[in-house]
């Protein structure tokens, strides 16, 4: 445990050190500099619009500059050395080594600067061959040289092979240049073709003895054999990766073209609930300016977007279960605040263990499709109201209309057949009779044009200036006189005093009077005091109340009578409906829907309390509008 422990620090320690190293200056720019001459096929953008050849000269380009370095970093300290040895073992300092490495130096410096020009890096090959002419031609030339000037007392017909020299030259270049293996043979046929070539031409001995050559040659074939071999594979497996990565690349291309262009919204999410990928389409309908804004904001797929967070567990239920999800529909927040409807198709991609790594799939906004599945709902639940209203309406004008049509049969034909004989008073009455009951046919029929322009939206407003006062008494004294002796109505009117002080000048001779829609407002009075009246007991007591306040007149109809079941009460104000204890007494089921719609085409609103067996109390409340008017002699005659 404690050798783990020292291992552990031990590591620690040499990584430190190695950070601290890197952060100087000459070391960060070796480093860059080594990076750079990698020339990895993915380090450089667009493979698609690259060829081999291109992607091999920038290799080729990279690595010459790396391979001129290191070659002149070695001239340099074999030149250093030669100082070392005139200054401290005083040998010779101008000698044939000096010259080599002289001209080695300005061969190389040549090559530097001609790689930097356009005509080198569009030849790179020359260059290559100069590298290796300034690595081993310029000693061999020299060497011929000294030997045509200057034979060697010991053998002026023999210059020696320099094996290893042209090993080092070959695998040096083999593995800082490991591309076209053409220029390897090239360079290789140039060196060994002028040892074996020009060095015969002037008539120098090449080979040692009569016992090396074959081993000579067979080493020289074997070091050049290999090497070439190494670079022809190298540059081979080069070709093929480059070409996997640029189709891969182009794969990318087509892939992410879709991906961004698609116009459904596209994705890609951790089981977490963090995107991972999402494309334009998909941001721009949650709202975002940008898929990257989208998935910097959303960070909790099941917090954050879903309005019901339970949706993100069914979603991963459904995947788990099925492996994919079809049409899952979900209301989810819009960037704006608002919310949309989405609809998503998604599946699961798994790792070689089974185990979900990703979701994916496409996400299509459906908002305007329910809503407009909302609107043929309610226009099927309307039509479905209105079917049932129809049937009403029949059941209705069967049952409400045969008895006046049998009365006014009846009295019709007692006139005809008996009239002859009866007395001008008997006639009056029968005449009466039917009078009295082609208004009640009348009545029906206003009620059910009232409730048809209601329901089309088309219900008049004409309001006009009003004596509300008057209006409501005399009102009240309509019904008393049709009720008969059935009960006793009391109106008491509250608040006048507000209507004076809504006076501009109260010392003026002027009057307040409200502003209505004489019509609708007698329907709606008209109506609950019938009512109020109808389902009294005989001699009950119907009182009404009007309440001025500053913007509002609230009326009050209260009477004792059988009320209204619970049950019945949220369906008060439906056309044809009639609570289930009115049982023999007769009515439409249209009064308190006309009540209804009167009061919302004047503003107002409108509330039932009720309790069976107690009595009802409706109470309307409308805004006030008031409007001053001189007072004539009719006035204060009242």
């Amino acid at each position: 445990m404690d050798k783990l422990h020292f291992s552990k620090r031990g590591q620690q320690m040499i990584r430190k050190w190695l950070m601290l190293l890197q952060r100087l200056s000459p070391i960060r720019g070796m480093l860059t500099f080594l990076r750079n001459a990698n020339a990895y096929p993915e380090n450089y953008g667009n493979l698609a619009d690259l060829s081999y050849e291109a992607w091999r000269n920038r290799f080729l380009l990279a690595r010459l500059n790396l391979a001129f370095g290191l070659v002149l970093w070695a001239y340099l300290t074999s030149f250093v050395l030669n100082l070392a040895r005139f200054f401290y073992v005083g040998e010779a300092f101008f000698d044939k080594h000096l010259i080599i490495q002289l001209i080695g130096l300005f061969s190389l410096f040549t090559g530097m600067g001609v790689l930097q020009t356009n005509w080198g890096r569009h030849h790179l090959g020359i260059i290559f061959l100069g590298l290796s002419w300034s690595l081993e031609m310029n000693e061999q030339i020299i060497e011929t040289v000294f030997e045509v000037l200057k034979p060697s007392p010991v053998s002026s017909s023999l210059v020696s092979p320099e094996l290893i020299g042209w090993g080092s030259t070959f695998f040096t270049q083999a593995t800082l240049i490991p591309v076209c293996w053409p220029l390897h043979l090239l360079s290789q046929i140039i060196t060994l073709g002028y040892y074996f070539g020009i060095n015969r031409i002037f008539g120098f001995d090449t080979i040692p003895n009569y016992n090396e050559p074959l081993r000579l040659i067979l080493m020289l074939f074997w070091i050049c054999l290999i090497c070439d071999l190494s670079v022809y594979l190298y540059e081979r497996l080069q070709r093929a990766e480059f070409n996997a990565r640029q189709q891969l690349e182009i794969a990318e291309a087509k892939y992410r073209n879709i991906f961004e262009n698609a116009v459904e919204g596209l994705f890609q999410s951790t089981p977490e609930g963090r995107f991972l990928d999402v494309n334009n389409t998909l941001a721009r309908m949650c709202g975002y300016q940008s898929p990257q804004e989208m998935m910097a904001k959303i960070t909790d797929i099941g917090r954050q977007m879903y309005i019901d967070p339970q949706r993100r567990a069914e979603f991963i239920r459904l995947i788990e279960e099925q492996g994919c999800v079809l049409a899952f529909e979900s209301q989810v927040y819009h960037a704006d605040g608002r919310i949309i409807w989405i609809s998503e198709n998604a599946r699961s991609v798994r790792d070689a263990e089974d185990n979900i790594i990703i979701y994916e799939g496409d996400v299509e906004e459906i908002t305007e499709r329910k809503r407009a599945e909302a609107e043929m709902r309610k226009a099927l639940q309307k039509e479905k109201e209105l079917n049932l209203l129809k049937s009403r309406f029949v059941s209705m004008i069967s049952h409400e209309f045969r008895t006046p049509l049998t009365t006014i049969m009846a009295s019709t034909e007692a006139l005809e057949y008996y009239g002859h004989r009866w007395t001008e008073d008997k006639k009056n009455k029968y005449f009466k009779r039917i009078q009295v009951t082609i208004q009640h046919l009348t009545d029906l029929l206003n009620d059910v044009l009232i409730i048809g322009q209601s329901e089309a939206h088309k219900l008049p407003y004409n309001p006009t200036v009003i004596d509300l006062d008057s209006f409501c008494k005399n009102l009240v004294e309509e019904i008393q006189i049709a009720a008969e002796n059935q009960c006793n109505i009391k109106l008491s009117i509250h608040g006048k005093y507000i209507l004076n002080s809504l006076k501009k000048d109260p010392n003026n001779n002027s009057k307040i009077y409200s502003v209505f829609d004489e019509k609708l407002l007698r329907h709606i009075l008209i109506n609950l005091l019938s009512n109020a009246v109808k389902y009294s007991p005989k001699g009950g007591l119907v009182e009404s109340k009007v309440f001025y306040q500053k913007k509002q007149v609230v009326f009050t109809v209260k009477d004792e009578g059988i009320g209204i079941p619970p049950e019945d009460q949220k369906h008060l104000f439906e056309s044809f409906h009639r609570a289930r204890n009115v049982g023999t007494i007769p009515g439409t089921g249209l009064g308190l829907a006309i009540v209804k719609r009167s009061v919302d085409r004047l503003g107002g609103r409108i509330t039932v309390h009720s309790e069976v067996g107690k009595g009802t109390i409706f109470t309307v409340a409308l805004p006030l509008k008031v409007k001053e008017r001189e007072i004539d002699e009719a006035d204060f005659s009242h």
